[in-house]
């Protein structure tokens, strides 16, 4: 895999817009890696975000899941977008507290969307908690980088310092590059660059670190979960393939055309690929 294509996986988003905050009791631990906002009433749905976006990437999408039928809850990272950053690492995080969000919120079987950071997050939640989360979209994205573990270390390294260790121009120069490159409809994605600009550099650079160094793929004939991964007509299609079919029940779906926001080159694709899932499965 070349860097650009590392890169243009490591580095979209997922996330969505929505309208309050989920209550949190005085006794209960608030989640350190990520904020929640929630909307509507009904069967939960979970979008987890990817890096360095802000929820609104989800907007159209969590728009989708009607108020009368459907509880969205919209994450953010720490990190991202303007949030917070921590120092343990985020995706690993984000796994174990988001498990403890499902169980204190009383989340029956929550259907869990995530795309790319956030799909590699939901492949790690539904194998290590899989009597937990209920149907599971993947939205164009592995559980792991790659498998010559030795020189992707060696990598790590290097692509984290390129981003933690940029400076004010260069981090803007290359979210606006490497973000900006991976929509077809590059107009649907240039209103989220600014707030992605807004992200902590080691926060993603710590994130892309953790990313190269963990291999979910042997854990994923543990979920029991339907998956479906949806997937951009790109060069990590077949990888990506693969990575699906350890997964005992699972569908995979490339929407022709797509960049890596498939969410946002075709929407309608999108959703239909979805609906046509969540109707099977639920």
């Amino acid at each position: 895999m070349t860097r650009v294509a590392l890169l243009a996986f490591l580095a979209a988003c997922s996330g969505a817009a929505a309208s309050t905050s989920q209550p949190t009791r005085d006794d209960e631990p608030r989640p350190t890696a990520f904020a929640v906002d929630v909307h509507g009433h009904g069967r939960p749905v979970i979008f987890i975000p990817g890096l360095g976006c802000p929820g609104s990437v989800w907007r159209d999408i969590a728009a989708h899941f009607d108020d009368e039928h459907y509880e969205t809850h919209v994450l953010t990272l720490a990190g991202f977008a303007g949030q917070p950053r921590i120092d343990s690492p985020l995706a690993k995080t984000t796994r174990d507290e988001l498990a403890r969000y499902i169980r204190v919120h009383h989340l029956e079987h929550p259907i869990v969307i995530g795309h790319s950071f956030g799909g590699f997050i939901a492949y790690w939640l539904a194998a290590d908690e899989p009597e937990l989360v209920g149907p599971t979209i993947v939205v164009d994205a592995g559980a792991a980088i790659g498998d010559d573990r030795e020189a992707l270390a060696a990598e790590a390294v290097q692509v984290r310092d390129m981003w933690s260790k940029a400076s004010d121009d260069q981090f803007r120069d290359q979210v606006r590059m490497i973000f900006g490159s991976m929509a077809q409809n590059r107009d649907r994605l240039a209103p989220f660059l600014d707030d992605i600009a807004r992200s902590d550099r080691a926060a993603i650079g710590d994130a892309i670190y953790e990313l190269y160094t963990t291999d979910v793929r042997p854990e994923l004939p543990k979920i029991h979960a339907a998956v479906l991964a949806v997937l951009a007509d790109g060069s990590e299609q077949a990888q990506f393939r693969t990575h699906a079919s350890k997964v005992p029940k699972h569908r995979v779906v490339v929407v022709p055309n797509a960049g890596h926001f498939v969410m946002l080159d075709d929407p309608d694709h999108f959703e239909a690929a979805v609906d046509g899932f969540l109707a099977a499965e639920l």
